[in-house]
């Protein structure tokens, strides 16, 4: 499976520093997980819905692509966990944390709430021994449009 991870230039595409400083909804903080999604278009769209300042061009933003082998998935169906798509939803964290915890597997595949009702997150734990697998393709700077905002 490819997915792609898109952030700000400051921050290494790779590292889990944001999710585990401030959580998500898929963590708890302190617990460090890459957020990935299966499509480009999808995490452009993850950075535009967490943005403080629509309808401004968010900065500089790199992405990377990875490619996971299908056996380091593991797949949450949406009907599986009701709940995860409440605002601040506990179900969501605690569900996460407990993947996390238990390193069931190095990727997770969670809905994605702005890419409903097909998108997906990729959630990764950076703490599984078979993290190494991932390949990571080059970064590259993110071109935003500026008929987006």
């Amino acid at each position: 499976m490819l997915a792609w991870r898109t952030c700000k230039v400051r921050h290494d595409p790779f590292d889990g520093a944001g999710a585990a400083r401030h959580g998500g909804r898929w963590n708890s903080p302190g617990r460090p997980v890459v957020y990935a999604a299966d499509s480009f278009a999808g995490s452009i769209l993850e950075i535009l819905a967490h943005s403080t300042r629509p309808r401004t061009l968010p900065g500089p933003h790199h992405a990377i692509q990875l490619e996971l082998p299908d056996t380091l998935l593991e797949r949450l169906k949406p009907e599986d966990l009701p709940k995860w798509d409440a605002p601040d939803s506990a179900a969501a964290r605690d569900f996460g944390d407990r993947w996390l915890g238990e390193a069931r597997s190095v990727a997770l595949l969670v809905p994605a709430l702005p890419c409903q009702p097909v998108g997906r997150i990729v959630m990764i734990n950076l703490r599984h021994p078979d993290v190494g697998r991932i390949r990571k393709g080059k970064v590259f700077a993110v071109p935003w449009d500026d008929r987006l905002f």
